[in-house]
């Protein structure tokens, strides 16, 4: 590995540190509707397009295990899941497509919406939480919009730390 790979990766890997901690503290981001964005997931999906399969793919799973420490205290739904898709977007990235702004937004609609479509599937409807619904309104659109919001922002900061450090 050369130099200015491992300084990415090691700026990559400070990002996901302070995000974490910056996410983790209590009443430090606005509550919108009773949500936060999921900081760690916009993050994960910006790197994976970036890097390649493997990096992207490891940059997921330490994402995921903080997301799923950070929802649950236990490893498991994120953990997996963004490990999948940091790899496949990392392969489609560097084989398929341009990771202009507008390709990395469409892909993290769209993940973003399943991933936490389905943490809501097995959180709440799963258990059989009543009025999952209102829940879903309240909490979960607010919480993926958030989250997208913030993928528009952590892709033009990784741009800026890829092509500084490449």
């Amino acid at each position: 590995m050369s130099n200015v790979k491992f300084f990415r990766y090691l700026a990559y890997s400070l990002e996901i540190l302070v995000l974490f901690v910056l996410g983790s503290t209590p009443s430090l981001f606005p509550e919108i509707f009773g949500a936060t964005a999921c900081i760690l997931v916009a993050l994960a999906l910006t790197i994976a397009v970036f890097e390649s399969e493997v990096p992207a793919m490891f940059f997921g799973v330490a994402c995921g295990v903080l997301t799923d420490l950070g929802f649950s205290n236990s490893i498991g739904l994120f953990t997996i899941s963004l490990t999948i898709v940091c790899f496949i977007l990392g392969f489609c990235a560097n084989n398929f497509i341009t990771a202009n702004f507008l390709n990395v937004m469409i892909m993290s609609v769209i993940t973003i919406t399943a991933l936490l479509s389905l943490h809501f599937l097995f959180e709440i409807v799963i258990k059989g939480y009543d009025n999952a619904g209102v829940y879903f309104v309240n909490h979960y659109i607010s919480r993926i919009v958030q989250t997208i919001v913030c993928t528009a922002i952590l892709y033009f900061v990784n741009k800026f730390v890829y092509e500084t450090l490449e």
